[in-house]
């Protein structure tokens, strides 16, 4: 363990990246967060000082109370306050995030026996409107894959198309897709999702022959034999601008979403399943949520959906 709040916050980011298994990116944005903090809590005590952080004095982390902690997220307002292009809902997120690092990091502390007690188990999240994922309607789905009859989908936009709307999955799920990964026999395929877990999602018949008309291709453009499902024209594995681009472009002929990107198609998967009375918990263990209540936003989507299936199903109704 290093001493002082700069070196717990060193072995914290040890902690999640190799013991958690947290994403690169995951790492990266907590590092960035925490860095914020101790910057906050160097001029608190020491005033401010223009120093290099590895050259600013220990502060004992015993010190750091929750009135500390709730000055930084009255710090965080008061940044984003002047910056006039921030929306009330862009800042309550941002700060949410900001304060959900701070209660990982002292939970660390904590269970390390490093402080006393939680400063950051009282800290509360400021309040944040609920947001109503978007989503493709059927018609339109049905407009781009299933009456695509002038071509306008290559062999593996539509396979692309088909897996993100059959499966749900993530882009990173889908550039990181293994070929050995893909059961034709049992129509199904296995992932590696946030947090290195891995699940098996079934796909359909649509999706299955997308895959397989892409297939006689892959090899053809596969010039460096890589293991991936999908490769790029190029022969390489694909980046997600490229994916982003793909999903724009073709979601553009059909729909006038302003968000146009596979996690719309994801939001979309989930929607329609749900609108046909699939069980909330199966369409979070298909998307790979770790709570419920992350799937459970979908039920504010179509209430008169529910209400159709709740009148058919419920013996009361």
């Amino acid at each position: 363990m290093r001493n002082g709040l700069y070196g717990h916050i060193l072995d914290f980011l040890d902690f999640i990246n190799v013991n958690k298994n947290f994403s690169n990116n995951t790492v990266i944005s907590y590092k960035n967060d925490l860095k914020q903090f101790h910057s906050f809590c160097i001029k608190t005590f020491y005033g401010e000082k223009n120093l290099e952080i590895e050259n600013n004095p220990a502060i004992d982390i015993n010190l750091l109370d929750l009135p500390i902690l709730k000055s930084f997220v009255a710090d965080l307002f008061e940044k984003q306050k002047i910056n006039v292009k921030s929306t009330r809902k862009y800042v309550n997120r941002t700060i949410s995030r900001k304060i959900s690092v701070l209660k990982s990091f002292f939970k660390y502390l904590y269970r390390k026996n490093e402080i006393g007690s939680n400063p950051a188990a009282s800290l509360n999240f400021p309040k944040m409107p609920i947001r109503l994922p978007e989503f493709v309607s059927q018609e339109d789905i049905n407009k781009l894959l299933d009456n695509d009859g002038r071509g306008e989908l290559s062999v593996i936009e539509k396979a692309i198309i088909e897996l993100f709307y059959g499966t749900g999955i993530r882009l990173s799920e889908l550039i990181n897709l293994k070929f050995v990964n893909v059961d034709f026999l049992r129509k199904t395929i296995q992932v590696i999702g946030k947090g290195s877990k891995t699940r098996i999602i079934p796909f359909g018949s649509k999706a299955e022959k997308a895959l397989k008309n892409y297939l006689r291709i892959r090899d053809i453009v596969n010039i460096d034999k890589l293991d991936l499902m999908f490769v790029s024209k190029r022969g390489k594995k694909y980046y997600p601008m490229e994916i982003n681009r793909l999903i724009k472009r073709n979601l553009s002929k059909v729909t006038e979403l302003k968000k146009k990107s596979p996690h719309i198609l994801r939001h979309t998967f989930a929607t329609h399943l749900l609108e046909r009375g699939a069980d909330i918990r199966a369409i979070k263990d298909l998307l790979g949520h770790e709570n419920l209540s992350t799937t459970q936003i979908y039920t504010h989507v179509n209430p008169e959906k529910l209400k159709k299936v709740y009148k058919q199903s419920h013996p009361k109704a």
